[in-house]
């Protein structure tokens, strides 16, 4: 007995570390392939939430082929639609960029007046200003928030042109839906075809789901937040009340995202004290009732995910990916939690990371 135990115990060891291996392997395929990857799985949520349009014509005698090609160019054209009537206030905007700039500043010199006027020991608390009779070198370096925004990405060119072919793979995945199904499928044993298609079918609806519930918080919470930014006067109210409602769809990070764009703006225009708080405020109350009402209400029925896995799946993608593995953290998360309840093996896993 005592000789069996010793010749299994190098097995486990090297068992282990087979595993250890074959993780790290998949940790830097994700990491050198991200934006390969990315384009993939962006392509493959659009065609699950796009399947269902497509489906409905079909069932008219629509070739889903034809089908396919109407949806995707419907899609593209409401998005044209979108970005042009978006286009003038969003170079208004960057055109008050030097504005914000200079207003930041004045509130900066102001803050350090303030403070110098509290006595040399709060004067302390300041950086000292720099002699001016000795000159100085400054490198201008690529800012930290742009290198976790372009981690995942590899450059803005590079994410161009790997953008342009999700329009060809979406029509593709919807064109041949039929054939990919049947070719997965196929690729398991007969035993295990069932528990693939269930597999597969939970993810399909948990995607579908997670993405439409959340666009529809989203226009729930700019509906909330528009009448708040008209009463302040903020310029282009709407698009102001889009950007901060859909940013603030993003777990945790996203109620301080979704200030900032209606606070630079309301900077630029008015700095008035009453009315950045009044923008603050409304974002944060919108966003709270969101997520402690409408997200659990139209999202939350098919992503049961507790607060642990969430803040792990976004602390690891966001590593991986920067700031697009933020936003597919969630939704690639959900997706492992249905592998994994599927799966005998991988059942305690999934509710490990499930709801209680």
């Amino acid at each position: 007995m005592l000789e069996t135990n010793r010749e299994t115990r190098p097995v486990a060891v090297a068992a282990t570390s087979l595993r250890i291996i074959a993780a790290a392997i998949v940790i830097a395929a994700l990491y050198y392939a991200s934006s390969i990857l990315i384009t993939l799985i962006c392509s493959v949520f659009i065609a699950f939430v796009l399947e269902p349009p497509v489906r409905l014509m079909e069932r008219v005698r629509i070739p889903r082929w034809l089908g396919s090609l109407l949806v995707v160019a419907l899609t593209l054209m409401a998005i044209y639609v979108l970005v042009y009537l978006a286009y003038d206030r969003v170079v208004a905007f960057l055109n008050t960029i030097p504005r914000i700039v200079a207003t930041v500043q004045r509130l900066i010199t102001e803050l350090e007046v303030w403070v110098r006027s509290l006595g040399p020991s709060a004067s302390t608390l300041l950086p000292s200003a720099p002699d001016s009779s000795v000159p100085t070198v400054r490198l201008q370096q690529e800012s930290p928030w742009t290198q976790f925004l372009l981690r995942g990405i590899g450059s803005v060119y590079a994410f161009t042109v790997t953008v342009a072919f999700i329009p060809f793979l979406v029509f593709f995945m919807l064109a041949s839906k039929n054939h990919i199904w049947a070719a997965t499928l196929n690729l398991f044993p007969i035993d295990r075809r069932q528990q693939t298609e269930d597999v597969i079918s939970g993810i399909i609806a948990m995607v579908r789901q997670y993405v439409l519930g959340n666009i529809l918080v989203a226009l729930i919470s700019a509906v909330m937040i528009v009448p708040v930014f008209i009463i302040v006067s903020l310029p282009s109210p709407f698009l102001m009340a889009l950007l901060a409602a859909f940013l603030s769809v993003i777990p945790y990070i996203g109620v301080a995202l979704g200030m900032v764009p209606p606070l630079l703006m309301a900077l630029a225009h008015d700095d008035s004290l009453g009315h950045l708080v009044a923008i603050a405020l409304v974002v944060f109350l919108v966003h709270f009732v969101a997520v402690n009402f409408l997200t659990p209400k139209l999202v939350g029925r098919r992503v049961k995910l507790n607060a642990l896995s969430v803040t792990l799946g976004l602390m690891f993608w966001g590593w991986l990916w920067g700031g697009l593995g933020l936003v597919l953290a969630v939704p690639i998360t959900a997706g492992l939690k249905t592998i994994c309840d599927n799966i005998q093996s991988l059942k305690p896993f999934g509710a490990w990371m499930g709801e209680g």
